[in-house]
């Protein structure tokens, strides 16, 4: 995540009202366990693309307000009871990153709905830098990780909403199942982005200046859980994944002002779309897709062309590694999964101690203000002890070491308080057969994820239990800033900045999670959680409440755009409707149809197989002002006499339109008229 932090800017808080928020935890260890016969499984998709207006998370000050969409976000929900009665229930969300309180507040309900524990739900992200931010637990990054301050109530409210109703539909539509666990390496579509800290690693080899060693720097291991579902006739069918990669959601820079999952999308959506023409199944596949370790791991894109050709282009690559593992899976499939699951809240300020290891106060480094590679921060990244791998040579025998403190450590303190940090940290265990998944709110490093793959590798060990691979997930269930090794930290790149808690964090992690695997293998699933849990934020509204009524009605006709370097050929078209408050921005709204000629019927356009329509890839719409939308369909097929034309949706009928015809025909020959 890139993001800048203006002293000035730290102000921006007092503008906010203030909210206590209180929410309780159901603690039981799990819910009365029933044994069944066989492995039950649901799957479901729901979308949560909010109207126009949000401040958009992860680059911060030169985000942009969303105004419209040009990939949705998503929401996936994947339901597991194993024979044991042991539930579970993953999440993937295309957002910047969990939430503690969005996980107290889904907990609080489906304890309720489901009988699902705290400790059985995951809530997971992409990390795309496109979705909105305001709905996390703490006034930091509520404040500093999108381009306007605030918890925003409305969006957060939405969210859970969508959430709630991904779970009970996984829940309602499970169904005896199969599953299967698997893992591939994927070279050549990302590069560490941060190589030199990457090597001041004891056991790395290499040098900075070398072009290729940063592509042998990452994490390559793309990690799945298949899950197939029993027919009626019998028969087991495909009917999603849950799987974990580690790539930053950066393919498309700051400048784009449409929410959009970034590479996620063209993964998560393409996976799916290839496996349903492979196995020729009729339901569609859901394909849930998160972060791994993936702090230093950028996409490897063409700097010059950050956009959607080169996200597309990286994600349907990916798309074709995971359909390929999940296809390689097909011998695998068993009807049983044994599961266990952990909970614990850390309560940093009172606890920042583990064994021998000490956490700092928070602090954020001055390298932060730089900006990642290829999204650095204009002109500031230049400036001295801003500029990454400038580590402070003096005074150094503080804890947080090398860190020069963004603002001065003496200034910093009197104007962010520790308790608007990330202070409750949610560490979570998985363990799904012989695999091991733990789930982190933090961005980490590919060696800090080493560090604690090997610390859960231990317990194992000692347990004299079987490990065959491990995930460490990224951004999941919060979000608490960066995690680097000790040595990582020490060269003060953008990673090693924005690790707010000091150069121990990731061995505070890794000796959490080592006890948290160690006492999931010896007693079975549990939570150690508080009973309840009170939030003190600032609250700030963006979502749109105007509803003002306007004719909807075409303002144009189809034109088409040649492509650029920067962005793909396109046909648009503009029309008029009512205030973005009134529209319903998380259905369907748009589609292509065609005709063969002039004389033929419309149909619903179909391109290798798949509708046109704003569900996939090429279709995006964008508020303009005042009530003017303005659609366009990019990457459009051109064919002889076959004609097109947009179809705007409306749960009214009599609201829906359809645009002119276009291209323009040409004259008709006999052999044209069908």
């Amino acid at each position: 995540m890139r993001y800048i932090l203006c002293l000035l800017a730290l102000f921006s808080l007092a503008a906010c009202s203030s909210q206590s928020v209180s929410l309780r935890y159901q603690t039981a260890t799990s819910a009365t366990l029933s044994p069944q016969a066989q492995l039950e499984a649901g799957l479901s998709e729901v979308d949560i693309t909010p109207p126009p207006g949000l401040p958009k998370a992860g680059f911060a000050t030169w985000a942009k307000q969303g105004d419209g969409f040009r990939t949705r976000l998503k929401a996936r929900a994947f339901f597991l009871r194993n024979r044991a009665g042991e539930s579970l229930l993953l999440l993937q969300t295309d957002l910047l990153a969990g939430s503690p309180l969005l996980h107290a507040a889904l907990s609080e309900r489906l304890s309720k709905s489901l009988g699902i524990t705290a400790n059985n739900l995951v809530i997971t992200a992409t990390h795309t830098h496109a979705a909105p931010g305001g709905f996390f637990a703490d006034n930091f990054y509520n404040a500093h990780a999108a381009n306007a301050p605030g918890f925003e109530p409305t969006w957060f409210n939405f969210l859970l909403t969508q959430l709630e109703s991904a779970a009970l539909s996984a829940y309602q539509t499970r169904k005896p199942s199969k599953v299967a666990l698997g893992q591939r390496d994927v070279w050549s579509l990302t590069r560490n982005r941060s190589l030199g800290a990457f090597l001041h690693n004891p056991d790395e080899h290499g040098t900075a200046d070398d072009p290729a060693r940063k592509f042998s720097a990452i994490n390559p291991h793309l990690s799945m859980l298949r899950i197939d579902q029993l027919q009626d006739d019998g028969r087991y069918q495909p009917a999603g994944a849950f799987s974990s990669f580690s790539i930053h959601g950066t393919g498309i820079p700051s400048s784009s002002s449409l929410y959009h999952a970034d590479i996620w999308a063209y993964l998560a959506v393409g996976t799916a779309r290839q496996l349903q023409s492979h196995y020729d199944v009729a339901q569609p596949l859901v394909h849930g897709a998160f972060e791994a370790s993936h702090a230093d791991v950028a996409p490897n894109a063409t700097p010059e062309l950050l956009g959607f050709r080169e996200a597309r282009r990286i994600g349907l690559q990916l798309a074709e590694q995971a359909s390929a593992l999940f296809i390689s899976l097909d011998q695998q499939l068993s009807d049983d999964l044994p599961l266990r699951s952990a909970l614990t809240e850390v309560d940093v300020l009172a606890n920042p101690q583990i064994g021998n290891t000490h956490l700092c106060s928070p602090a954020v480094g001055a390298a932060l203000a730089a900006g990642a590679h290829e999204h650095r921060s204009p002109v500031l990244w230049r400036l001295p002890f801003i500029h990454p791998d400038q580590p402070r040579t003096f005074f150094t025998d503080t804890c947080q070491g090398g860190k020069h403190w963004l603002g001065t450590r003496w200034l910093q303190p009197l104007i962010l308080a520790q308790e608007d940090f990330p202070n409750r940290w949610l560490i979570q265990s998985v363990h799904l057969g012989d695999t091991a998944w733990t789930f982190l709110p933090f961005e980490i490093t590919v060696k800090a994820g080493q560090q604690i793959e090997h610390a859960v590798a231990q317990s194992f060990g000692q347990q004299r239990q079987p490990l065959r691979w491990q995930v460490v997930s990224s951004v999941a269930n919060g979000y608490t800033g960066y995690v680097t090794t000790a040595e990582e930290y020490a060269r003060q790149y953008y990673e090693g900045g924005h690790t707010l808690y000091g150069p121990n964090t990731a061995a505070f992690l890794a000796q959490h999670a080592q006890a948290q695997s160690s006492q999931l293998l010896k007693h079975g699933s549990y939570a150690q959680l508080p009973s309840a849990q009170r939030y003190q934020l600032a609250v700030k509204h963006y979502w749109p409440t105007a509803q003002q009524t306007r004719p909807r009605q075409w303002l144009s006709q189809a034109h088409y755009q040649d492509p650029t370097t920067q962005q793909e050929d396109y046909w648009h078209i503009s029309w008029q409707d009512a205030d973005p408050a009134a529209l319903d921005w998380h259905k369907s709204m748009l589609q292509i149809q065609t005709r063969a000629n002039p004389q033929g019927q419309w149909q619903p356009l179909h391109v290798a197989g798949f509708p046109v329509d704003d569900q996939g890839f090429d279709i995006s719409v964008q508020h303009l002002a005042d009530g003017i939308y303005e659609a366009r369909w990019y990457n459009p097929p051109f064919s002889g006499t076959r004609q097109y034309r947009f179809y705007l949706q409306a749960q009214d009928p009599a609201r829906s339109l359809f645009s002119e015809a276009f291209p323009k025909a040409a004259p008709l020959t006999t052999k044209d008229i069908p």
